[in-house]
């Protein structure tokens, strides 16, 4: 069923304007008669709903024209991916108002949390964080049995190896600060920032190995989710390219 331009923003609530505009752009070109009339089709319809929808999740005009140049495998591909996203976006942000309400109650004097409780929501928020940062290359490097363990690892933490993590950190941060200040290896700060680095990993992960170890160094400078997360900790846009050079001199099998 072919729709004019009035009938079809009636039935799909696009104004006519953004629909001329659509055209415009080589969005959505309905075909044109000879009288200079747009007849919208049920295909064009389609076409209307996923620019809508990509307009939802927050794509530009320019990026959705892109998509839509896309074969309908790689567009359904991409869909997948969007939802996968979207779905853990959606378990972060549960993880997170179950803790406000478990906050708002025990501030207000209803049912009180123990320390345990709090240690273990917290835990748990940051399993489901790092899931939606990281969850997909980890699995692509060391597949999903070995993101599971990794994840039961870390749940099963115990308060004093959270801080042991905690002081790990904060060694690393000490440690790489001096070292890029005077960058030298060997250095006493190099083997510092590593020993603190190793102590961390060996702690938070269920199997610790060298070899690992040395997998994650190219991560931290062609990722760049982990360059901001080390520039940030040291407060120095080399930390992480510096951790690298570290973890590749010492991670070496006796």
């Amino acid at each position: 069923m072919n729709y004019q331009i009035k009938a079809f923003a009636e039935l799909t609530g696009v104004s006519e304007r953004t629909l001329r505009y659509y055209h415009e752009r080589g969005l959505l070109v309905p075909a044109v008669a000879s009288n200079g009339y747009r007849s919208y089709s049920s295909q064009d319809a389609d076409r209307l709903q996923l620019i809508l929808m990509y307009r939802q999740l927050q794509f530009s005009l320019a990026e959705i024209q892109q998509l839509l140049a896309l074969s309908p495998a790689e567009r359904l591909t991409h869909l997948a991916a969007k939802r996968d996203e979207l779905t853990k976006q959606q378990a972060v942000l549960t993880a997170t108002l179950a803790q406000l309400d478990a906050t708002l109650q025990n501030q207000t004097g209803g049912s009180q949390m123990t320390d345990q409780t709090k240690f273990e929501q917290f835990k748990q928020q940051a399993i489901t964080e790092n899931d939606q940062r990281y969850g997909q290359e980890v699995t692509a490097n060391y597949g999903e049995q070995a993101k599971q363990e990794a994840d039961q690892h870390f749940a099963g933490l115990t308060k004093a190896q959270y801080a042991t993590m905690q002081a790990a950190e904060a060694n690393l941060t000490t440690a790489l600060q001096t070292y890029l200040a005077q960058p030298q290896l060997p250095s006493e700060a190099a083997q510092a920032a590593f020993k603190a680095h190793q102590t961390w990993l060996q702690t938070a992960t269920p199997r610790y190995s060298l070899a690992m170890h040395r997998g994650l160094a190219a991560m931290y400078v062609a990722d760049e989710r982990f360059v901001a997360y080390y520039t940030k900790l040291v407060g120095n846009s080399k930390a992480a390219a510096a951790l690298k050079a570290i973890i590749e001199y010492y991670a070496i099998e006796a």
